[in-house]
């Protein structure tokens, strides 16, 4: 017997076999329902309605989306129409526009979610070089040579004093720092803990914008990265805004007082911006710098718009023809 095959409309899901439905789950006719399911089937989900129907079943689908319910085949025959289900090209309509508005919605708050978590991460970054630098200063005067080798923060943390951080790491060389009292130590341990705190925060930060730069714009995190990327997006304002931007724009993001200083008192106007301390410009000779950050800019006007305008993964690509436009400018064969 020919196995039924699955097939998923924007109506409902239907078991077929011998051209002829032989089970159903339609969806509810309600415009907001239909559009959930309309953005869970771009997102490559399976539906519950589908999962019901093959229950205890071998099924034949017609896409990879579903291969974990069946064997992936072709059905050439007839599909059902909603005409034959009494739904109207009105509620297919309102559910499109509600899905789009949802889309939006989703992308606009993840833009503005990730600009925030990259304004944060800048923040975090100012605060833990002060309080880095000032427990520095201050347990130095009780043991400052613990300075000389790896970052030491977590140790003093952790053990506070100097007797007890020499017993841990086996190094007993005499100190030039004084002794410190229940109180000093109590104090400096505290503030070690404060700086490992957020680093550690700053690290769920740093994974937060990767994760959401790969589901918004993974052409522009394939080829700024997700921190470069994140920060272009913070400073756009948005994705959309940052589509917006000539790329003459987006190479000086970052250095608006330059610019400014440039209108004002005539200085040599800047090269780049933020993109500077990408490794395709950074490691660029100086005299090739600024063809470089043009390059850098326009690819990435580029996928910026690919990722707000559509949904063509080709960040790979991208990447490719930076790198040979590159070599180009550099001269290298």
């Amino acid at each position: 017997m020919v196995k039924p095959v699955l097939i998923t409309t924007w109506f409902g899901s239907f078991l077929i076999q011998d051209e002829r439905v032989v089970e159903k789950k339609l969806f509810p006719k309600d415009p907001e329902e239909i559009a959930k399911r309309m953005i869970k089937l771009k997102a490559g989900e399976v539906l519950q309605e589908e999962r019901e129907l093959v229950k205890g079943l071998q099924v034949t689908v017609t896409t990879d989306r579903l291969d974990s319910l069946g064997d992936v085949g072709i059905y050439p025959g007839p599909i059902p129409l909603p005409s034959e289900w009494s739904y109207g090209g009105e509620i297919l309509r309102e559910a499109l526009l509600i899905r789009g508005k949802m889309e939006v919605k989703a992308s606009v708050e993840a833009d503005k979610h990730l600009a925030k978590a990259v304004d944060a991460i800048g923040d975090l970054n100012e605060t833990i070089n002060i309080l880095s630098e000032r427990l520095r200063d201050w347990y130095s005067l009780h043991y400052p040579e613990i300075f000389r080798g790896d970052d030491p923060v977590e140790l003093i943390r952790e053990y506070g004093d100097r007797d007890s951080i020499q017993r841990v790491t086996g190094n007993s060389t005499e100190s030039l720092g004084s002794d410190i009292g229940d109180t000093e130590k109590i104090l400096l341990t505290s503030l070690a803990g404060e700086i490992c705190t957020m680093r550690e925060y700053r690290e769920r930060l740093h994974s937060y914008v990767e994760d959401t730069m790969g589901e918004i714009a993974p052409n522009l995190m394939a080829l700024t990265g997700p921190r470069l990327g994140g920060e272009l997006i913070a400073h756009a304002g948005s994705l959309k805004r940052l589509a917006m931007m000539p790329s003459s724009t987006i190479q000086v993001l970052g250095a608006e007082k330059s610019l400014f200083r440039h209108l004002e008192k005539g200085t040599p106007p800047p090269k780049h911006g933020y993109i500077l301390q990408h490794p395709v410009v950074h490691r660029a000779r100086p005299g090739d710098r600024g063809k470089v950050a043009r390059a850098f800019a326009n690819k990435i006007a580029i996928a910026a718009r690919m990722d707000h305008f559509g949904d063509e993964d080709r960040g790979d690509e991208l990447k490719s023809s930076l790198e040979r436009r590159v070599k180009e400018i550099s001269g290298e064969p």
